[in-house]
């Protein structure tokens, strides 16, 4: 009886797409939910996500269960913590920062039992080898494991060519916000120069005959990657769909109460230059439209002011969503204004 066949690592070797998701909630109840979605893998983080190895075992597990393939992403390569998650039963892990074909050389070591490696052999221990249930483990373990090093600072771009040619590396991943950081383009994976060393990148491990994979919430990316020959693409981050799902749904709900609103004046024969000063001020920072007589200003967070000018007063409206500060909001435009008239005694009054 061998080794329980990998099908992920299979899919990649016969060039077949692989489309899947990041997982960071660090629960195993979330990652259940995502498994029920579809994707061909997933893969929980323990790089940047709260996960320590019982965290991700119990995440595979959920996964396993499921259509969907478990991949783990460990937070370093080091030789014993990736032993611990093989005897855990993982059979494919993503290896962050590999920067030369040395390194990845002694991860294809860790990888594999003596005599090609060094990884401990205490499978009777082990839930990889359902607790010594699978005579055959020892003997067919290496070929079912997929091992995937993650390429992502100008370092590993460098070595790139070198690291291709290890045996052993299924696949290499390229990770954009490390190189794109690396490349001093911080927050800023979509600059030129970035895409086009990602997209030569890819393109190199593809000719080679290894798997190539990325990480990109971009559709046009996306495409653009399948185009290439990418063959573990994830398309989603569980953490980041939730957030923006919540925070959209929050939104939503809100607007369902009315807006805060208050009303002031303020008497001056200056109202018409104010009023302008204060949308020309505004215009980079919000949707402005004015004239000699009125004007609107519409902020992305919300808030919104609304002026309008007569020969003895400048008359106000300020409005907020319903759960922000209308004080805070009303106070900054008295002290725009306040600039403004500096050389007159000018006093912005605001109904209660």
């Amino acid at each position: 009886m061998p080794a329980p066949k990998n099908t992920f690592k299979a899919a990649l070797k016969a060039g077949k797409p692989q489309v899947g998701c990041w997982i960071g909630m660090a629960d195993a109840y979330a990652a259940e939910i995502s498994a029920t979605a579809g994707f061909d893998w997933l893969l929980v983080d323990g790089e940047h996500a709260p996960n320590d190895l019982r965290s991700t075992l119990e995440q595979v597990r959920v996964i396993e269960s499921s259509g969907s393939a478990p991949v783990a992403r460990l937070p370093i390569g080091e030789t014993w913590m990736i032993k611990q998650y093989l005897d855990a039963g993982v059979q494919s892990i993503l290896v962050p920062m590999v920067e030369s074909a040395d390194q990845a050389r002694e991860l294809v070591r860790a990888v594999q039992y003596p005599p090609r490696g060094v990884r401990g052999v205490g499978s009777s221990l082990a839930r990889a080898s359902q607790f010594a249930k699978i005579p055959d483990y020892l003997d067919t373990a290496d070929e079912q494991i997929c091992l995937l090093v993650q390429v992502e600072n100008n370092a590993g771009m460098a070595a790139l060519d070198d690291i291709l040619t290890v045996d052993g590396v299924d696949g290499v991943f390229i990770g954009p916000a490390d190189l794109a950081a690396d490349m001093g383009h911080i927050g800023n994976a979509g600059h030129p120069d970035v895409v086009e060393a990602i997209e030569d990148a890819l393109t190199r491990i593809v000719a080679v005959g290894k798997a190539a994979g990325i990480l990109t919430l971009d559709p046009a990316t996306q495409r653009r990657c399948l185009e290439i020959g990418v063959t573990f693409l994830a398309t989603e981050i569980d953490v980041t769909l939730f957030a923006k799902s919540m925070r959209a749904k929050a939104q939503n709900g809100l607007a369902l109460l009315p807006r805060q609103n208050a009303i002031g004046s303020a008497t001056t024969e200056n109202a018409s230059k104010y009023l302008q000063q204060l949308c020309k001020h505004w215009s980079h920072k919000g949707q402005v439209e004015f004239d000699a007589n009125t004007g609107t200003v519409f902020f992305d967070s919300g808030n919104a002011v609304e002026l309008k000018a007569t020969p003895v007063a400048l008359e106000v409206r300020a409005s907020a969503q319903p759960r922000d500060d209308l004080d805070s909001w009303k106070t900054v435009i008295s002290d725009h204004l306040k600039r403004f008239a500096f050389r007159e005694e000018f006093e912005l009054n605001w109904d209660d």
